[in-house]
């Protein structure tokens, strides 16, 4: 067993070259130490498969055995492949060994150095007898000199030194002591490597040599044998093809070799070997070829069982296979390679500890040995035995008579085997898997049956010892984790159940316990039953070990349920421990083969049960008679409570508890001043006993809830039931439900299409039914799956009939105070008490202003608007600001104290008033009007109906509490009525400005210094007349009138959709900040509602004035440094001669030459200069005249007027494109070109009087 067990070190091991280092004296000399070091922590990537080993001089190496005769006919092969062999060649017998030795290349004393040197390489030759290992000399050198013996002899010195050594030239290399010493050692790795490989290559030669002179049909085992070392060879210098190649060949060999039972067990390990070799090589190369390799192996082997009496060998291999090649896949798969998604680990660990389950199965047969497990068949089904009464109450097997495969079948065996494992299977036989009682060689007899059967009992007794658990355990859980890796959650299920399994057996209950429960919920979900009945009873068997009585209960309330498999009989017996007895203490010796739970309840402090995700025999739902109750109102919440089970179940008390809201200053009801605020929870409770039988269907409690406890929502949170007991009623266990609300589940059953009303139906019966002892007849089959819970419903207040109507006169302009009038009319049977009024602005409709981005959220509260109520007609609440109410509109919640008391019939006005200073759209109003009234409210009480298998629904028994001893008591209730109005908020106006010239064309840019226009027209876009009070342009810093401010008339009056125009002419003072842009500031408009006259009441305040502000436009600001006017008379005559003056200016403290043009026109003739250049001095002008002569009557243009800066007398061709472009176009220009094109272009000549008459 231990070669099956325990798989060879050596093998885990990736094959490398190895290379003992000696003569390096790392304790007393540092250089030899770093170069040590070097040679040990080179870790780069790409370093060369290289194993050294620190020896000393004197090591002895492995020595060669005496070589056979080449023919080997003589020669009987003791077995397939030696124990030591692969270890030998990686640890102990180097390919190259590498002496160093200290010499200087200038040392006085070298020859004495050489010889000594010689010495040491003869002792390791020695040492290494007849081994071809290859000897390295390397010289350690620490000064700085470059050559050995000096630079004129240092060709003869090596040579001396190698013929001293018995070493070829190429042997002998040189280390320094430098920084450079790492490279030094790089290279010569490199050299060792080859040297290595050469020596592998000749190794795996000899082996050839001796594989051709052997005869295929006497000699089968040394193929084998030779084969595979040649691929380890192959191996050790790192050409893995021609490994796999050789490692096939030894597989395919060791195939055709007879295979007898005696020696099966030898073929099968050594087979194993060489699989594992394959795999490994397989995987680095292609994923495929080694899971198909793996697949042969299994298929092949998995029928050679081997010796009948020790068969549970056999599972022990194939266990090993599994794990073995599942770590192998494990691996391959962190290293990216390539893996079928269909193949993965956790299917091989699977199947290991399947294997080794069946190993257990197979040794408790054959070494009779008892135990209790879960057999795993060949289709990978469960099969739990049968349940047979012991003293531990712990299940056992009833073993399989047959072995997985079905080679041999294995009879019992007379007696326990409890022999001593004899002194000869101690020691490992030289050969793997060799039994230590068999002859060396392939004979099938032995030459001591009385051994042989000695050593079968010693491995009995030994297998009877192992703790197979131990084993299963690790097996299971590496598949359990990759199924869980791989998302395979149902194929995590049955390890995880066989790990629960094992862990019960070694009485690890906690444990087991814990893997229990990872699957519980999946196999709860499932439709199979006997699955989760098994694990819930071993559940209740855990739970039983570790006294845990709440997990005593609750699975046993999950094995009495009708979806459990139990016989009635186990039912019963778990029936009686749970509501039968007064004390969970169950005798062992009286207990039957259910394994009772043998507790003792030792505390009387009540302990909450939860059973909301278990398949529990008892259910319960709950529903609220309707979604919403008035406080007046008698609030219905309907218990369902519904037995799955054949038995009678008894229950002490039912319990709901409510999550509300706390009341605090707005509770809709109370008894008086001194009623304390309701907290956030109570409960309702049942607290007579009652059974569940199994005539009923169902089992209601209808609980009316006392409204003066409840808020404005009322949630189901839980639902308990307490289990009785009789001995001293203090010892109670609450069975918990946490009910969820959700959809029907599917129902297999046909119902009509009515059956929904008629349940409807049925259950306004359970509401209204008072009397006890009353019976209904059904004809209606309640369907569990049909009733739904329905676990919140909303307490308002009492309906109120008081009057409210808001009247008011849209649309809401932006920025206005917008009054809405409401009327509140008694119309109740009663006085109200504390009539208040409150109103809230919300956004609402498609044009909602609180979806906007806002940008902080102190701004979204600006953006809606503000309200409040009742500043000019109630008295403010006492929370409310003393200011003014205009000034404190900064809320969108607002409310007012109206008066303490109101009779019937009368009414009150309050004003309300809405202000949205900024965003247009749609708002929502709602407006509260809250008051207190004296009314009779419902008193708290329960009833209990049954609704039998017959169709009858019987009231079992009522109670109802009065509210303080007196039912008829008026309660101070509140009410609220409310009304809610949609509000279109417009802007009144629309403004529209532009910057004009002053010709009265549009312009972009201004020039500073000269005067320009700016024209703002108003439109009313509301669908209500306005009255403009006041206009005002709040002008920027940068900007002023040209002259007087003229004032529109007040007031002007708007009827919707007119406009009305302002013309005011500015002038841009001088741009010191070199300003691009020019802000001319904002304008102002203070207007008011002209209200139409309403005859009837109540009457509209008057409007009060309301304030809108428009930013003006920016434009560009342009500085020249000189300006030009030009002077011309009105008008012109025709063929009469007309001065046109031009004065031209500079602004700057420099000179400024300027060249003028005037263009020619087929308009005028004139006479004067037509190019010239102008020198300004600084702050001086100059006055250009030309006389014009006019050809042409009507509108005419003038000659145009160029003006440019610089020397040149010529328009260049950047100013000409300039000028052309600029003729008539209506972009953005120069700013000289802003300058001309601002000055007058036409003039209206006039025709002579005669010359009229003349053409008339």
């Amino acid at each position: 067993m231990e070669d099956i067990e325990y798989f060879p070190q050596e093998l885990h091991v990736k094959p490398k070259c190895l290379i003992a280092l000696t003569g390096l004296d790392v304790d007393k000399k540092p250089f030899h130490a770093s170069v040590l070091n070097g040679f040990y922590s080179n870790l780069r990537s790409d370093r060369l498969a290289l194993r050294f080993r620190n020896l000393p001089l004197d090591h002895q190496y492995s020595r060669a055995k005496p070589k056979h005769s080449s023919q080997y006919e003589w020669y009987l092969p003791k077995g397939l492949l030696k124990r030591q062999w692969m270890k030998k060649h990686l640890e102990e017998l180097p390919a190259v060994v590498v002496v160093f030795f200290d010499l200087e290349g200038n040392d006085r004393s070298w020859s004495d150095k050489v010889k000594e040197c010689a010495r040491r390489v003869e002792l390791v030759r020695s040492n290494l007898v007849t081994r071809a290992t290859k000897i390295v000399v390397t010289l350690l050198q620490d000064k700085a000199s470059n050559v050995i013996g000096g630079n004129d002899n240092a060709t003869e010195d090596s040579q001396e030194l190698c013929d001293q050594c018995k070493i070829s030239i190429g042997n002998l290399f040189i280390l320094r002591q430098s920084e450079f010493m790492l490279n030094s050692i790089k290279r010569l790795e490199a050299e060792l490597y080859d040297m290595a490989c050469n020596y592998y290559r000749s190794a795996a030669k000899r082996v050839k040599a001796h594989k051709s002179s052997l005869t295929k049909s006497t000699q089968q085992l040394l193929l084998v044998r030779h084969t595979f070392k040649i691929a380890f060879f192959d191996e050790l210098k790192q050409e893995s093809n021609l490994a796999l190649k050789h490692y096939r060949q030894a597989y395919n060999n060791l195939l055709e070799l007879k295979m007898p039972d005696a020696h099966l067990l030898e073929f099968k390990v050594v087979a194993g070997l060489i699989n594992f070799k394959i795999c490994r090589i397989s995987f680095q190369m292609r994923a495929s070829d080694a899971i198909s390799q793996f697949q042969r192996h299994i298929d092949f082997f998995k029928v050679a069982v081997g010796m009948p009496e020790l068969a549970y060998e056999h599972e022990a291999w194939l266990s090993k296979q599994y794990e073995i090649f599942g770590g192998l896949l494990d691996e391959a798969t962190e290293f990216s390679s390539k893996v079928p998604i269909a193949q993965h680990p956790g299917l091989y660990f699977h199947e290991a500890g399947r294997h080794t389950i069946n190993r257990r199965a197979i040794a408790a047969r054959l070494c009779g040995v008892t135990v209790g497990c879960t057999l795993t068949q060949q289709n990978g089904n469960i099969s739990i035995g049968s349940l047979v009464t012991s003293s531990d109450k712990s299940p056992t097997l009833i073993a399989a008579t047959g072995v997985v495969g079905g080679a041999v079948r294995v009879g019992q065996t007379d007696a326990p085997l409890t022999a001593v494992v004899p002194a000869t299977t101690n020691s490992l036989p030289e050969f793997f898997g060799q039994r230590a009682w068999r002859n060396a060689g392939q004979a099938v007899e032995t030459t001591d049956p009385t051994k042989e059967r000695e050593g079968i009992l010693a491995l009995q007794a030994k297998e009877a010892q192992v703790d197979h658990s131990k084993l299963i355990i690790p097996l299971f859980a590496r598949a359990s984790l990759h199924f869980d890796r791989c998302g395979a959650k149902r194929m995590r299920n049955y390890p995880t159940f066989c790990i629960a399994e094992e862990f019960f057996l070694q009485a690890e209950y906690g444990n087991a316990l814990e893997h229990y429960f990872k699957i519980a919920d999946d196999f709860r979900r499932s439709d199979w039953n006997p699955m989760p009945t098994s694990i819930c009873y071993r559940i209740f068997q855990c739970a039983s070990k570790l006294q845990k009585h709440a997990l005593i209960i609750s699975s046993a309330m999950e094995l009495l349920s009708d979806y459990s498999t139990l016989s009635q009989n186990e039912k019963e017996e778990i029936h009686k421990c749970i509501f039968l007895k007064n004390e969970l203490q169950i005798d062992r010796a009286r207990s039957v083969a259910s394994c009772q739970p043998s507790v003792e309840l030792v505390t009387s402090t009540p302990e909450v049960i939860d059973l909301t995700h278990l398949r529990s025999c008892v259910e319960l739902k709950a529903q609220f008679a309707k979604s919403f109750f008035s406080i007046d109102e008698a609030v219905k919440l309907l218990v369902f409570v519904k037995s799955f089970t054949s038995l009678t179940l008894h229950f002490d008390a039912l319990s709901v508890k409510l999550n509300h809201e706390a009341l605090q200053d707005r509770q809709i009801a109370s008894t008086g001043a001194s009623a304390t605020t309701p907290s956030s929870s109570s409960v309702c409770e049942w607290t007579h006993p009652f059974d569940l039988t199994p005539e009923d269907h169902l089992y209601l409690v209808v609980f009316t809830l006392d409204p003066t406890t409840l808020g404005s929502a009322v949630q189901v949170e839980a639902i308990q039931a307490t289990i009785p007991y009789t001995d001293s009623g203090n010892r109670r266990y609450c069975l918990c439900w946490f009910p969820s609300a959700g959809v029907p589940s599917p129902i297999s059953a046909v119902v009509s299409c009515d059956y929904m009303s008629r349940l409807e139906e049925v259950k306004r019966i359970f509401t209204s039914a008072e009397d006890v002892n009353t019976t209904f007849k059904s004809n209606l089959t309640p369907q569990w799956e049909l009733f739904t819970n329905q676990l919140s419903t909303e307490i308002l207040p009492k309906s109120s009939k008081l009057e409210m109507s808001l009247r008011h006169t849209p649309p809401l302009l932006c920025n206005e105070k917008y009054v809405i009038l409401c009327q509140v009319l008694n119309t109740e049977s009663a006085e109200l008490n504390d009539l208040m009024v409150s109103a809230m602005l919300a956004g609402g409709g498609a044009n909602d202003p609180s979806t906007e981005f806002s940008p902080t959220a102190l701004e979204a509260p600006r953006r809606m608007g503000s309200v409040a109520v009742g500043q000019s007609a109630g008295r403010a609440i006492a929370s409310a600001s003393s200011t003014s109410a205009f000034n404190s509109m900064d809320e969108i919640f607002s409310q007012a104290f109206l008066s303490s008391h109101l009779s019937p019939g009368a009414d009150l006005v309050c004003p309300i008033f809405v202000h949205c200073p900024i965003v247009a759209g749609d708002r929502s109003l709602r407006v509260d009007a809250h008051y207190t009234m004296l009314a009779q409210l419902p008193s708290a009480g329960a009833r209990v109906l049954s609704w039998n298998k017959n169709g009858s629904i019987c009231v079992i028994s009522a109670e109802m509490k009065a509210k303080n001893g007196n039912s008829t008591e008026l309660t101070l209730t509140r009410c609220i009525q409310s009304k809610r109005v949609q509000l279109s908020v417009t802007p009144p106006f629309e403004i529209a400005s532009r910057v004009l010239s002053l010709k009265h064309e549009p312009i972009t840019t201004v020039i500073a210094g000269r005067p320009f226009v700016l024209e703002v027209v108003l439109t009313n876009c509301s669908p209500w007349s306005i009255d403009i009070e006041k206009s005002v342009l709040n002008l920027g810093s940068g900007v002023r009138f040209n002259g007087v401010c003229y004032p529109l008339p007040a007031p002007i009056s708007l009827d919707p959709y007119e406009s009305f125009s302002e013309v005011q002419v500015l002038v841009a003072v001088d741009n010191q900040m070199n300003a691009e842009f020019l802000k001319l500031g904002q304008y102002i408009v203070n207007w008011r509602r002209r209200r139409p006259q309403v005859n009837q009441g109540p009457s509209f305040p008057k409007s009060s004035i309301s304030s809108s502000t428009f930013n003006l436009p920016t434009c560009g600001l342009v500085t020249l440094p000189y300006s030009v006017e030009l002077s011309l008379p009105p008008f012109g005559l025709l063929h009469s001669p007309l001065t046109m003056s031009y004065t031209l200016k500079n602004k700057t403290t420099l000179l400024q030459e300027l060249n003028i043009l005037l263009e020619s026109t087929e308009s005028f003739a004139f006479c004067g200069v037509q190019l010239a250049s102008v020198r300004l001095l600084p702050s001086s002008s100059r006055k250009l005249d030309f006389t014009l002569l006019p050809l042409r009557p009507g509108y005419v243009q003038l000659p145009r007027f160029q003006l440019w800066s610089g020397p040149r007398l010529e328009v260049d061709g950047t100013e000409a494109a300039e000028i052309e472009n600029s003729v008539d176009a209506e972009t953005e220009v120069s700013p000289k070109r802003h300058l001309l094109r601002q000055l007058q272009s036409h003039i209206f000549i006039m025709p002579h009087l005669e010359e009229t008459l003349t053409t008339t």
